[in-house]
């Protein structure tokens, strides 16, 4: 059996028929994540027999939730009992933790089967994935190249088959990035769906916990699992997008991207409209939505890790130890302020979807996925930091807390960039179903060769 060949929903299906058995099922996967380990780096921590174990317990209890038998990895940043919980920091490398997240517990009362502890960014701050205690992630389309971050290690173990799922943590669009340079499916629900208990946090007032998996169906069928609401996104799946107002924002915000993805997501958009969706050109302040975004992270997260600075400021690899003292000397008006810009925006955003516009549409990311180590990218002729250019079109989401959603839209230059789609608040449903059918309509997504 070829993990790679099987989507969780399939999975699922076949193991509730008997058709397949749990203990199978998990052997695949980790047959799997034990030839590619090595080459991307996926998981800070795989123990083949603790898996195996689990697949045991889990096939002895019987069909007992709606992910029973389903191998899924944690971003090495959620709480699971008896299991690392490094972060991605060398100083928490002995650490393990004492009780599950409550996402990871409500993911184990439905019955799947934890198979790893997914790489990250050190404390996911950052998007390239490349962590200086355990050395980078490696995306599966080239190991050469980055795979996006923080949630790197979970879009890498979903992209390869080594996880049927993942669950990541998304400040600034830590799952939807590695998800669209992976060609995988990521989702950030509404800020505060989903519990954040026993997740180590980053800015917390922007931290979002998701799912990523390898289609629409799946993440849909995590989340329902995630927020204890069978049925509540998969059952209007298939609702279609016939007269959907489909939101295109314009402006030099969103033109600063490479030729090949606005091509793609050009395409992308004609694609929702033949199946029935309108387009419609949204103006809003984009600009102001980013600084503000990431005021509030730098802010927030150095006051998290605070006592560690305090302690020993050389713990923290140079990137994030750079970042928290920077955020350090932010003055407290520039936070303040940024609080205000998220009030009034979020309140502008309210009402574009209430009276505009039924999703946004937009690239996930401006580039592809940028090669390991590069820490400026090329871009309209001009050198750009490649770090703010993979947050330039998610953070703002985090910002309002809005719902969004990452789906491949194709390859440029054979690597995989993604569609993002966004909702109001609470409308996961509608995302989702936008996602679903653009999804279809695109036909199968390529798996990388590895």
């Amino acid at each position: 059996m070829d993990p790679l060949r099987l989507t969780l929903a399939a999975a699922r299906a076949r193991l509730q028929r008997g058709e397949l058995r749990p203990l199978d099922l998990v052997e695949a996967v980790l047959v799997r994540a034990e030839s590619v380990q090595h080459k991307l780096h996926a998981f800070l921590w795989l123990d083949p027999d603790r898996a195996r174990a689990e697949a045991r317990k889990v096939a002895h209890q019987g069909p007992s939730g709606p992910l029973w038998g389903i191998p899924v990895t944690l971003k090495d940043l959620i709480a699971e009992e008896g299991a690392p919980f490094t972060c991605g920091s060398g100083r928490r490398s002995a650490l393990r933790a004492d009780r599950d997240a409550e996402v990871t517990r409500r993911l184990r009362e439905a019955g799947v089967v934890f198979v790893g502890r997914a790489h990250l960014h050190e404390f996911a701050y950052g998007v390239t994935n490349e962590n200086p205690h355990f050395g980078p992630a490696r995306n599966p389309w080239d190991p050469e190249r980055s795979p996006g971050g923080s949630s790197g290690g979970s879009a890498v173990a979903v992209a390869t088959g080594c996880a049927l799922a993942s669950l990541g943590t998304d400040t600034g669009g830590s799952v939807r990035i590695p998800a669209a340079l992976c060609g995988v499916v990521g989702f950030k629900p509404t800020y505060g769906l989903v519990p954040r208990k026993g997740v180590f946090p980053l800015a917390p007032s922007l931290d979002h916990v998701g799912p990523l998996g390898r289609t629409v169906e799946d993440v849909a069928l995590v989340l329902e699992v995630l927020v204890g609401a069978p049925g509540r996104y998969t059952a209007g799946l298939s609702s279609g997008v016939g007269g959907l107002r489909v939101g295109v924002p314009g402006g030099a915000f969103w033109q600063l991207a490479a030729e090949g993805v606005l091509e793609r997501f050009e395409e992308a958009v004609r694609l929702l409209e033949r199946q029935g969706a309108r387009r419609v050109d949204v103006d809003f302040p984009w600009e102001p939505a980013s600084a503000a975004a990431t005021a509030i992270l730098m802010v927030e997260a150095s006051w998290v890790h605070l006592e560690g600075l305090r302690e020993d400021p050389m713990a923290f690899g140079p990137d994030v130890r750079e970042r928290l003292l920077v955020g350090l000397a932010i003055p407290a008006e520039r936070y303040v302020r940024a609080l205000s810009v998220r009030r009034t925006l979020a309140r502008r955003a309210w009402d574009l979807f209430r009276d505009g516009v039924d999703v946004l549409a937009t690239p996930t990311t401006p580039i592809p996925a940028p090669r390991l180590g590069q820490i400026t990218t090329r871009l309209r002729g001009q050198e750009r930091e490649t770090r703010a250019l993979l947050t330039r079109f998610t953070n703002p989401f985090n910002l309002l807390g809005l719902p969004a959603l990452s789906v491949p839209c194709g390859l440029v230059e054979g690597l995989p960039v993604g569609l993002q789609l966004v909702g109001g608040p609470g409308h996961e449903a509608t995302v989702l179903a936008a996602g679903w059918a653009f999804e279809r309509a695109r036909g199968p997504f390529p798996t990388p060769r590895v």
